[in-house]
This record gives structure tokens, sequence and C-alpha cells, in this order.
């Protein structure tokens, strides 16, 4: 087809890849990312599993990880958080200046005003039904906003503070493990010759970039890493246990404002000279574009590799001294935990195997949102 044309043979390989796991663990291709590398979570406690999870995946088929390791998703939605606000004035300048006093004084007389602010915009409306009510519903509409924000703001308080906590997300280390104890293994067989490389139907149109060659680090379009990719390759997995591990911000997010900062474009609760802007955000190389929904994570890995490439002596060497970096298709580097082998055979072909201990779990993928799926609607 078209895309074996133009195609490197690393991104055809990766391609297949792709389909296979989709095909095999039952994964939906409107959702599912490659993740790359595949180290076991470390530390492996809650701040190394939340690690995987406050990240901002790019619209890859692939995620290397370490080359968006900077965009964070806490720090993206504190900048977004800084930016909004809605003042009294704000409200002011909605209902009118002679509206907006009797308001105040309706407030200060009210038995409810120390109401709980949550419940002030409905106050307002039932006030203003009575004395304004063409303004009832902005006004309330406003007072909503105001509120969101400061509760927002409220929320990040503890993650600012001289000892802040660090971001967190619903459910931990200790949970994912028992949840792997108690879930079925998996064991699959890939063949290159039996695996379409078209992706053009999967969620980000078929764009697959930013992934390694043959060995972590390595790049995907050297010499052996193209031999490799356009050879016929075998990869023979067992996982002791495999999970979807559902992914939610914790108290310090909330939905409702990014949903509302959204869909306000140009309009408050947006600062009048914010910086950054809506569009950095938002727009199509916003930096708020795509959010991880889960983790693809497996346990007590074997997996081995067979390629019918043929490698000379010298290049043989070079595999065999790059392999404790993590070999295709997962990257998981040498450690006490696991172990990478490369042998070559008589004539010179090649098997990896890839073994890892249990309970040392590794996150091979993510299912991902864009925006608008997460939120919904479009911005006015």
């Amino acid at each position: 087809m078209l895309q074996n044309k133009i195609s490197k043979p690393m991104t055809i390989l990766q391609n297949r890849w792709y389909n296979g796991l989709v095909s095999e663990l039952g994964l939906s291709r409107k959702m599912f990312q490659i993740s790359q590398p595949s180290p076991p979570i470390a530390p492996l406690d809650d701040v190394g599993l939340w690690s995987y999870q406050n990240v901002i995946p790019p619209a890859s088929l692939t995620f290397k990880r370490c080359v968006y390791s900077d965009t964070r998703f806490f720090n993206e939605y504190v900048a977004l958080v800084s930016q909004l606000q809605f003042t009294q004035c704000g409200l002011e300048q909605i209902i009118g200046k002679e509206n907006y006093e009797k308001w105040l004084e309706y407030l200060k007389e009210s038995p409810n005003s120390d109401t709980d602010p949550n419940a002030i915009p409905s106050l307002f409306r039932s006030w203003a039904m009575r004395y304004c009510p063409d303004k009832a519903n902005e006004g309330s509409s406003a007072l909503s906003k105001m509120v969101l924000i400061q509760a927002a703001k409220k929320a990040l308080l503890p993650y600012q503070a001289p000892n802040p906590k660090l971001p967190d997300f619903d459910g931990n280390y200790t949970s994912l493990l028992d949840t792997l104890n108690n879930s079925q293994n998996r064991a699959f067989l890939f063949n290159t010759s039996e695996i379409i490389d078209d992706v053009q139907d999967t969620w980000t149109g078929g764009d697959n970039f930013d992934f390694d060659g043959l060995w972590g680090g390595s790049s995907s379009n050297s010499r052996l890493t193209r031999r490799f990719a356009e050879s016929s390759v075998t990869v023979n997995t067992s996982f002791q246990a495999y999970t979807v591990w559902s992914s939610t911000p914790g108290s310090w997010y909330n939905s409702s404002l990014l949903n509302t900062a959204y869909k306000n474009r140009g309009v408050p609760p947006w600062t009048q000279n914010p910086n950054p802007t809506w569009k950095e955000f938002f727009d199509l190389d916003g930096s708020l574009k795509q959010f991880i929904t889960a983790l693809v994570v497996v346990d007590g890995v074997d997996a081995t590799v067979t390629s019918d490439a043929i490698y000379c002596e010298t290049d043989q060497q070079t595999i065999l001294s790059n392999t404790s970096k993590g070999l295709w298709p997962f990257y998981v580097p040498s450690s006490d935990k696991v172990t990478n082998t490369v042998t070559f055979n008589s004539d010179n072909t090649m098997k990896i195997q890839t073994v890892t201990e249990k309970s040392n779990p590794l996150v091979i993928g993510y299912n991902v949102l864009s925006l608008d799926h997460w939120l919904g609607g479009n911005p006015v």
C-alpha cells in the first residue's frame, strides 16, 4: 500500500506492533498509545506511579517519555488557573451599578449572608427574579464562575505551600499491585507477516513519531535498525498480569474549571491581558490538547523476539554492547529485576529475550483522549 512506500522501515514495524497490541490486548484504536521506554515503575510507590500520570502526551501512537518529560499536566493546569479571574467588578458590569448595590445591601441584611459560597449563585438568582429578572441568568452565571475559580485556586494551595504536596492521582501503588495480583495473564505471538501496518483509522490519523531504533536511545533510521525492521520479526510475549489502570487527577484538579476556561474564549473568566493565552492552552498546538485517562500496565514479562536479519560479527558486537539499554519493543533497561539477552544463531540471525521479575510492573501504554472528547462541546 502507499503507506509502505513512503514510511521508514521502523515506522512500518512500529505500526504493526501497535496493531498487534490493540488486537491481542483488546485495546481501543481510538485511545491507545504505546509508552516508550517501559522500565519498571520507579520508585516502587505512589510517586513513581503518579509520575506516569502527570504528563501530557503528544498526538502520536508512540509516546517517547523522555522527549516530553517537561510537559507536566499539573504545571500546565496551575498556569491555566492563575490566568483566570472574575471579580465583583465584573459582576457589577454585568448587572449594572444600581442592581449591584442593591444586591450587596441584600447580602448584608440577609440571614443567608453566611451561606456556603457554592449556594451564592442560586441565592442571587432567587433575589434577581424579584428585582431584576432580566439579569438573573447572566448574573448567576457570572457568580458561578467566580465561585468556581475561587474553589479551584483554594484547592491548589496545599500543592503550592512552602512544603507542597506532590500532585496526586486517585488510586495508589499498593492498589495497583493488588489489581495486578488478581488479574489474568496474557500471552500472544506477534508476526510481522500476519499484521498490516495501516493505522489511518486510529485517533492520531496515522501519526506515529519520536520512537527509538533497535535499542533504547538509538536512531529509528540507523543502518542496523533498518535491517532489523525490514526483516521478518516475531515476538512471543507473555505477561503474568495485565490491567488497564484508570487515571484521575486528585483534589487539586477541577474539571468544571477546565471546561469553563475552554468554552469561554475571549470573555471572562479570562483576564484582560492573559499570559499564557487561551490559544497557548487550547489551540491546535496548545499545551492542553490530550489527556491520559488510563495506564496499560503489565507485570512479569517474558518476551522473545526473533529476526531473520543477518548481522556480521562487527554489527553483532555493536548490538551486544547496547543490549543493557533495552531493546525493541519494550525497551526495558537491564537491572537486578530485568534481564536482556541477545544471542546470534549459526546463520547470524538474532534472538532477543527480555524477562522482568514479578511485582515490578511496567507501563507499556496509555489510553488518551483529546480535549474535545474529554470535556465535550466546542469553545465559543
